[in-house]
């Protein structure tokens, strides 16, 4: 059984008079006409609006929880994107899983750019290596093939 109260100071503020929202179920918080007060909503209505809110409450939960577990870039500190994150969990055994993507493509360059180096110091070495066995064998004694 609803109980509904009232001020009189109210009934008399209000243009409406009693017909306003003057009225005030107990167990709620806002004023409410006559008809809204009395009204029960306890019934299917509040229970979808409750549940809608306590799914979408829950979402909020459940996304602050997966924020709170995103990995971050151990080079430059940036939280991992959703496709990275997907990425480290479904191949454990990768290699620099805690760079980021854009720290993981910057690495993989340095690493071909380092390998170019060292490929390119290797033929350099072995060129001078081969001139320089040629001038040996071209000297004044020396035997021309």
């Amino acid at each position: 059984m609803p109980v509904v109260v009232t001020e009189l100071e109210r009934i008399t503020a209000d243009p409406k008079g009693a017909a306003g929202k003057v009225w005030r179920r107990l167990g709620r918080e806002e004023w409410q006409t006559l008809g809204e007060a009395l009204d029960n909503p306890d019934g299917e209505r509040l229970y979808r609006v409750e549940m809608e809110q306590f799914r979408r409450r829950q979402k909020e939960r459940e996304a602050a929880a997966r924020e709170a577990q995103r990995p971050v870039c151990r080079r430059c500190g940036a939280k991992f994107t959703d496709d990275r994150w997907d990425t480290v969990r479904r191949y454990p055994a990768q290699e620099h899983r805690e760079l980021c993507d854009p720290c993981l493509t910057e690495h993989h360059e340095q690493v071909q750019a380092e390998r170019a180096a060292q490929r390119q110091a290797e033929e350099a070495a072995a060129r001078e290596a081969a001139e320089a066995e040629a001038k040996k064998n071209r000297g004044l004694f020396g035997r021309r093939r």
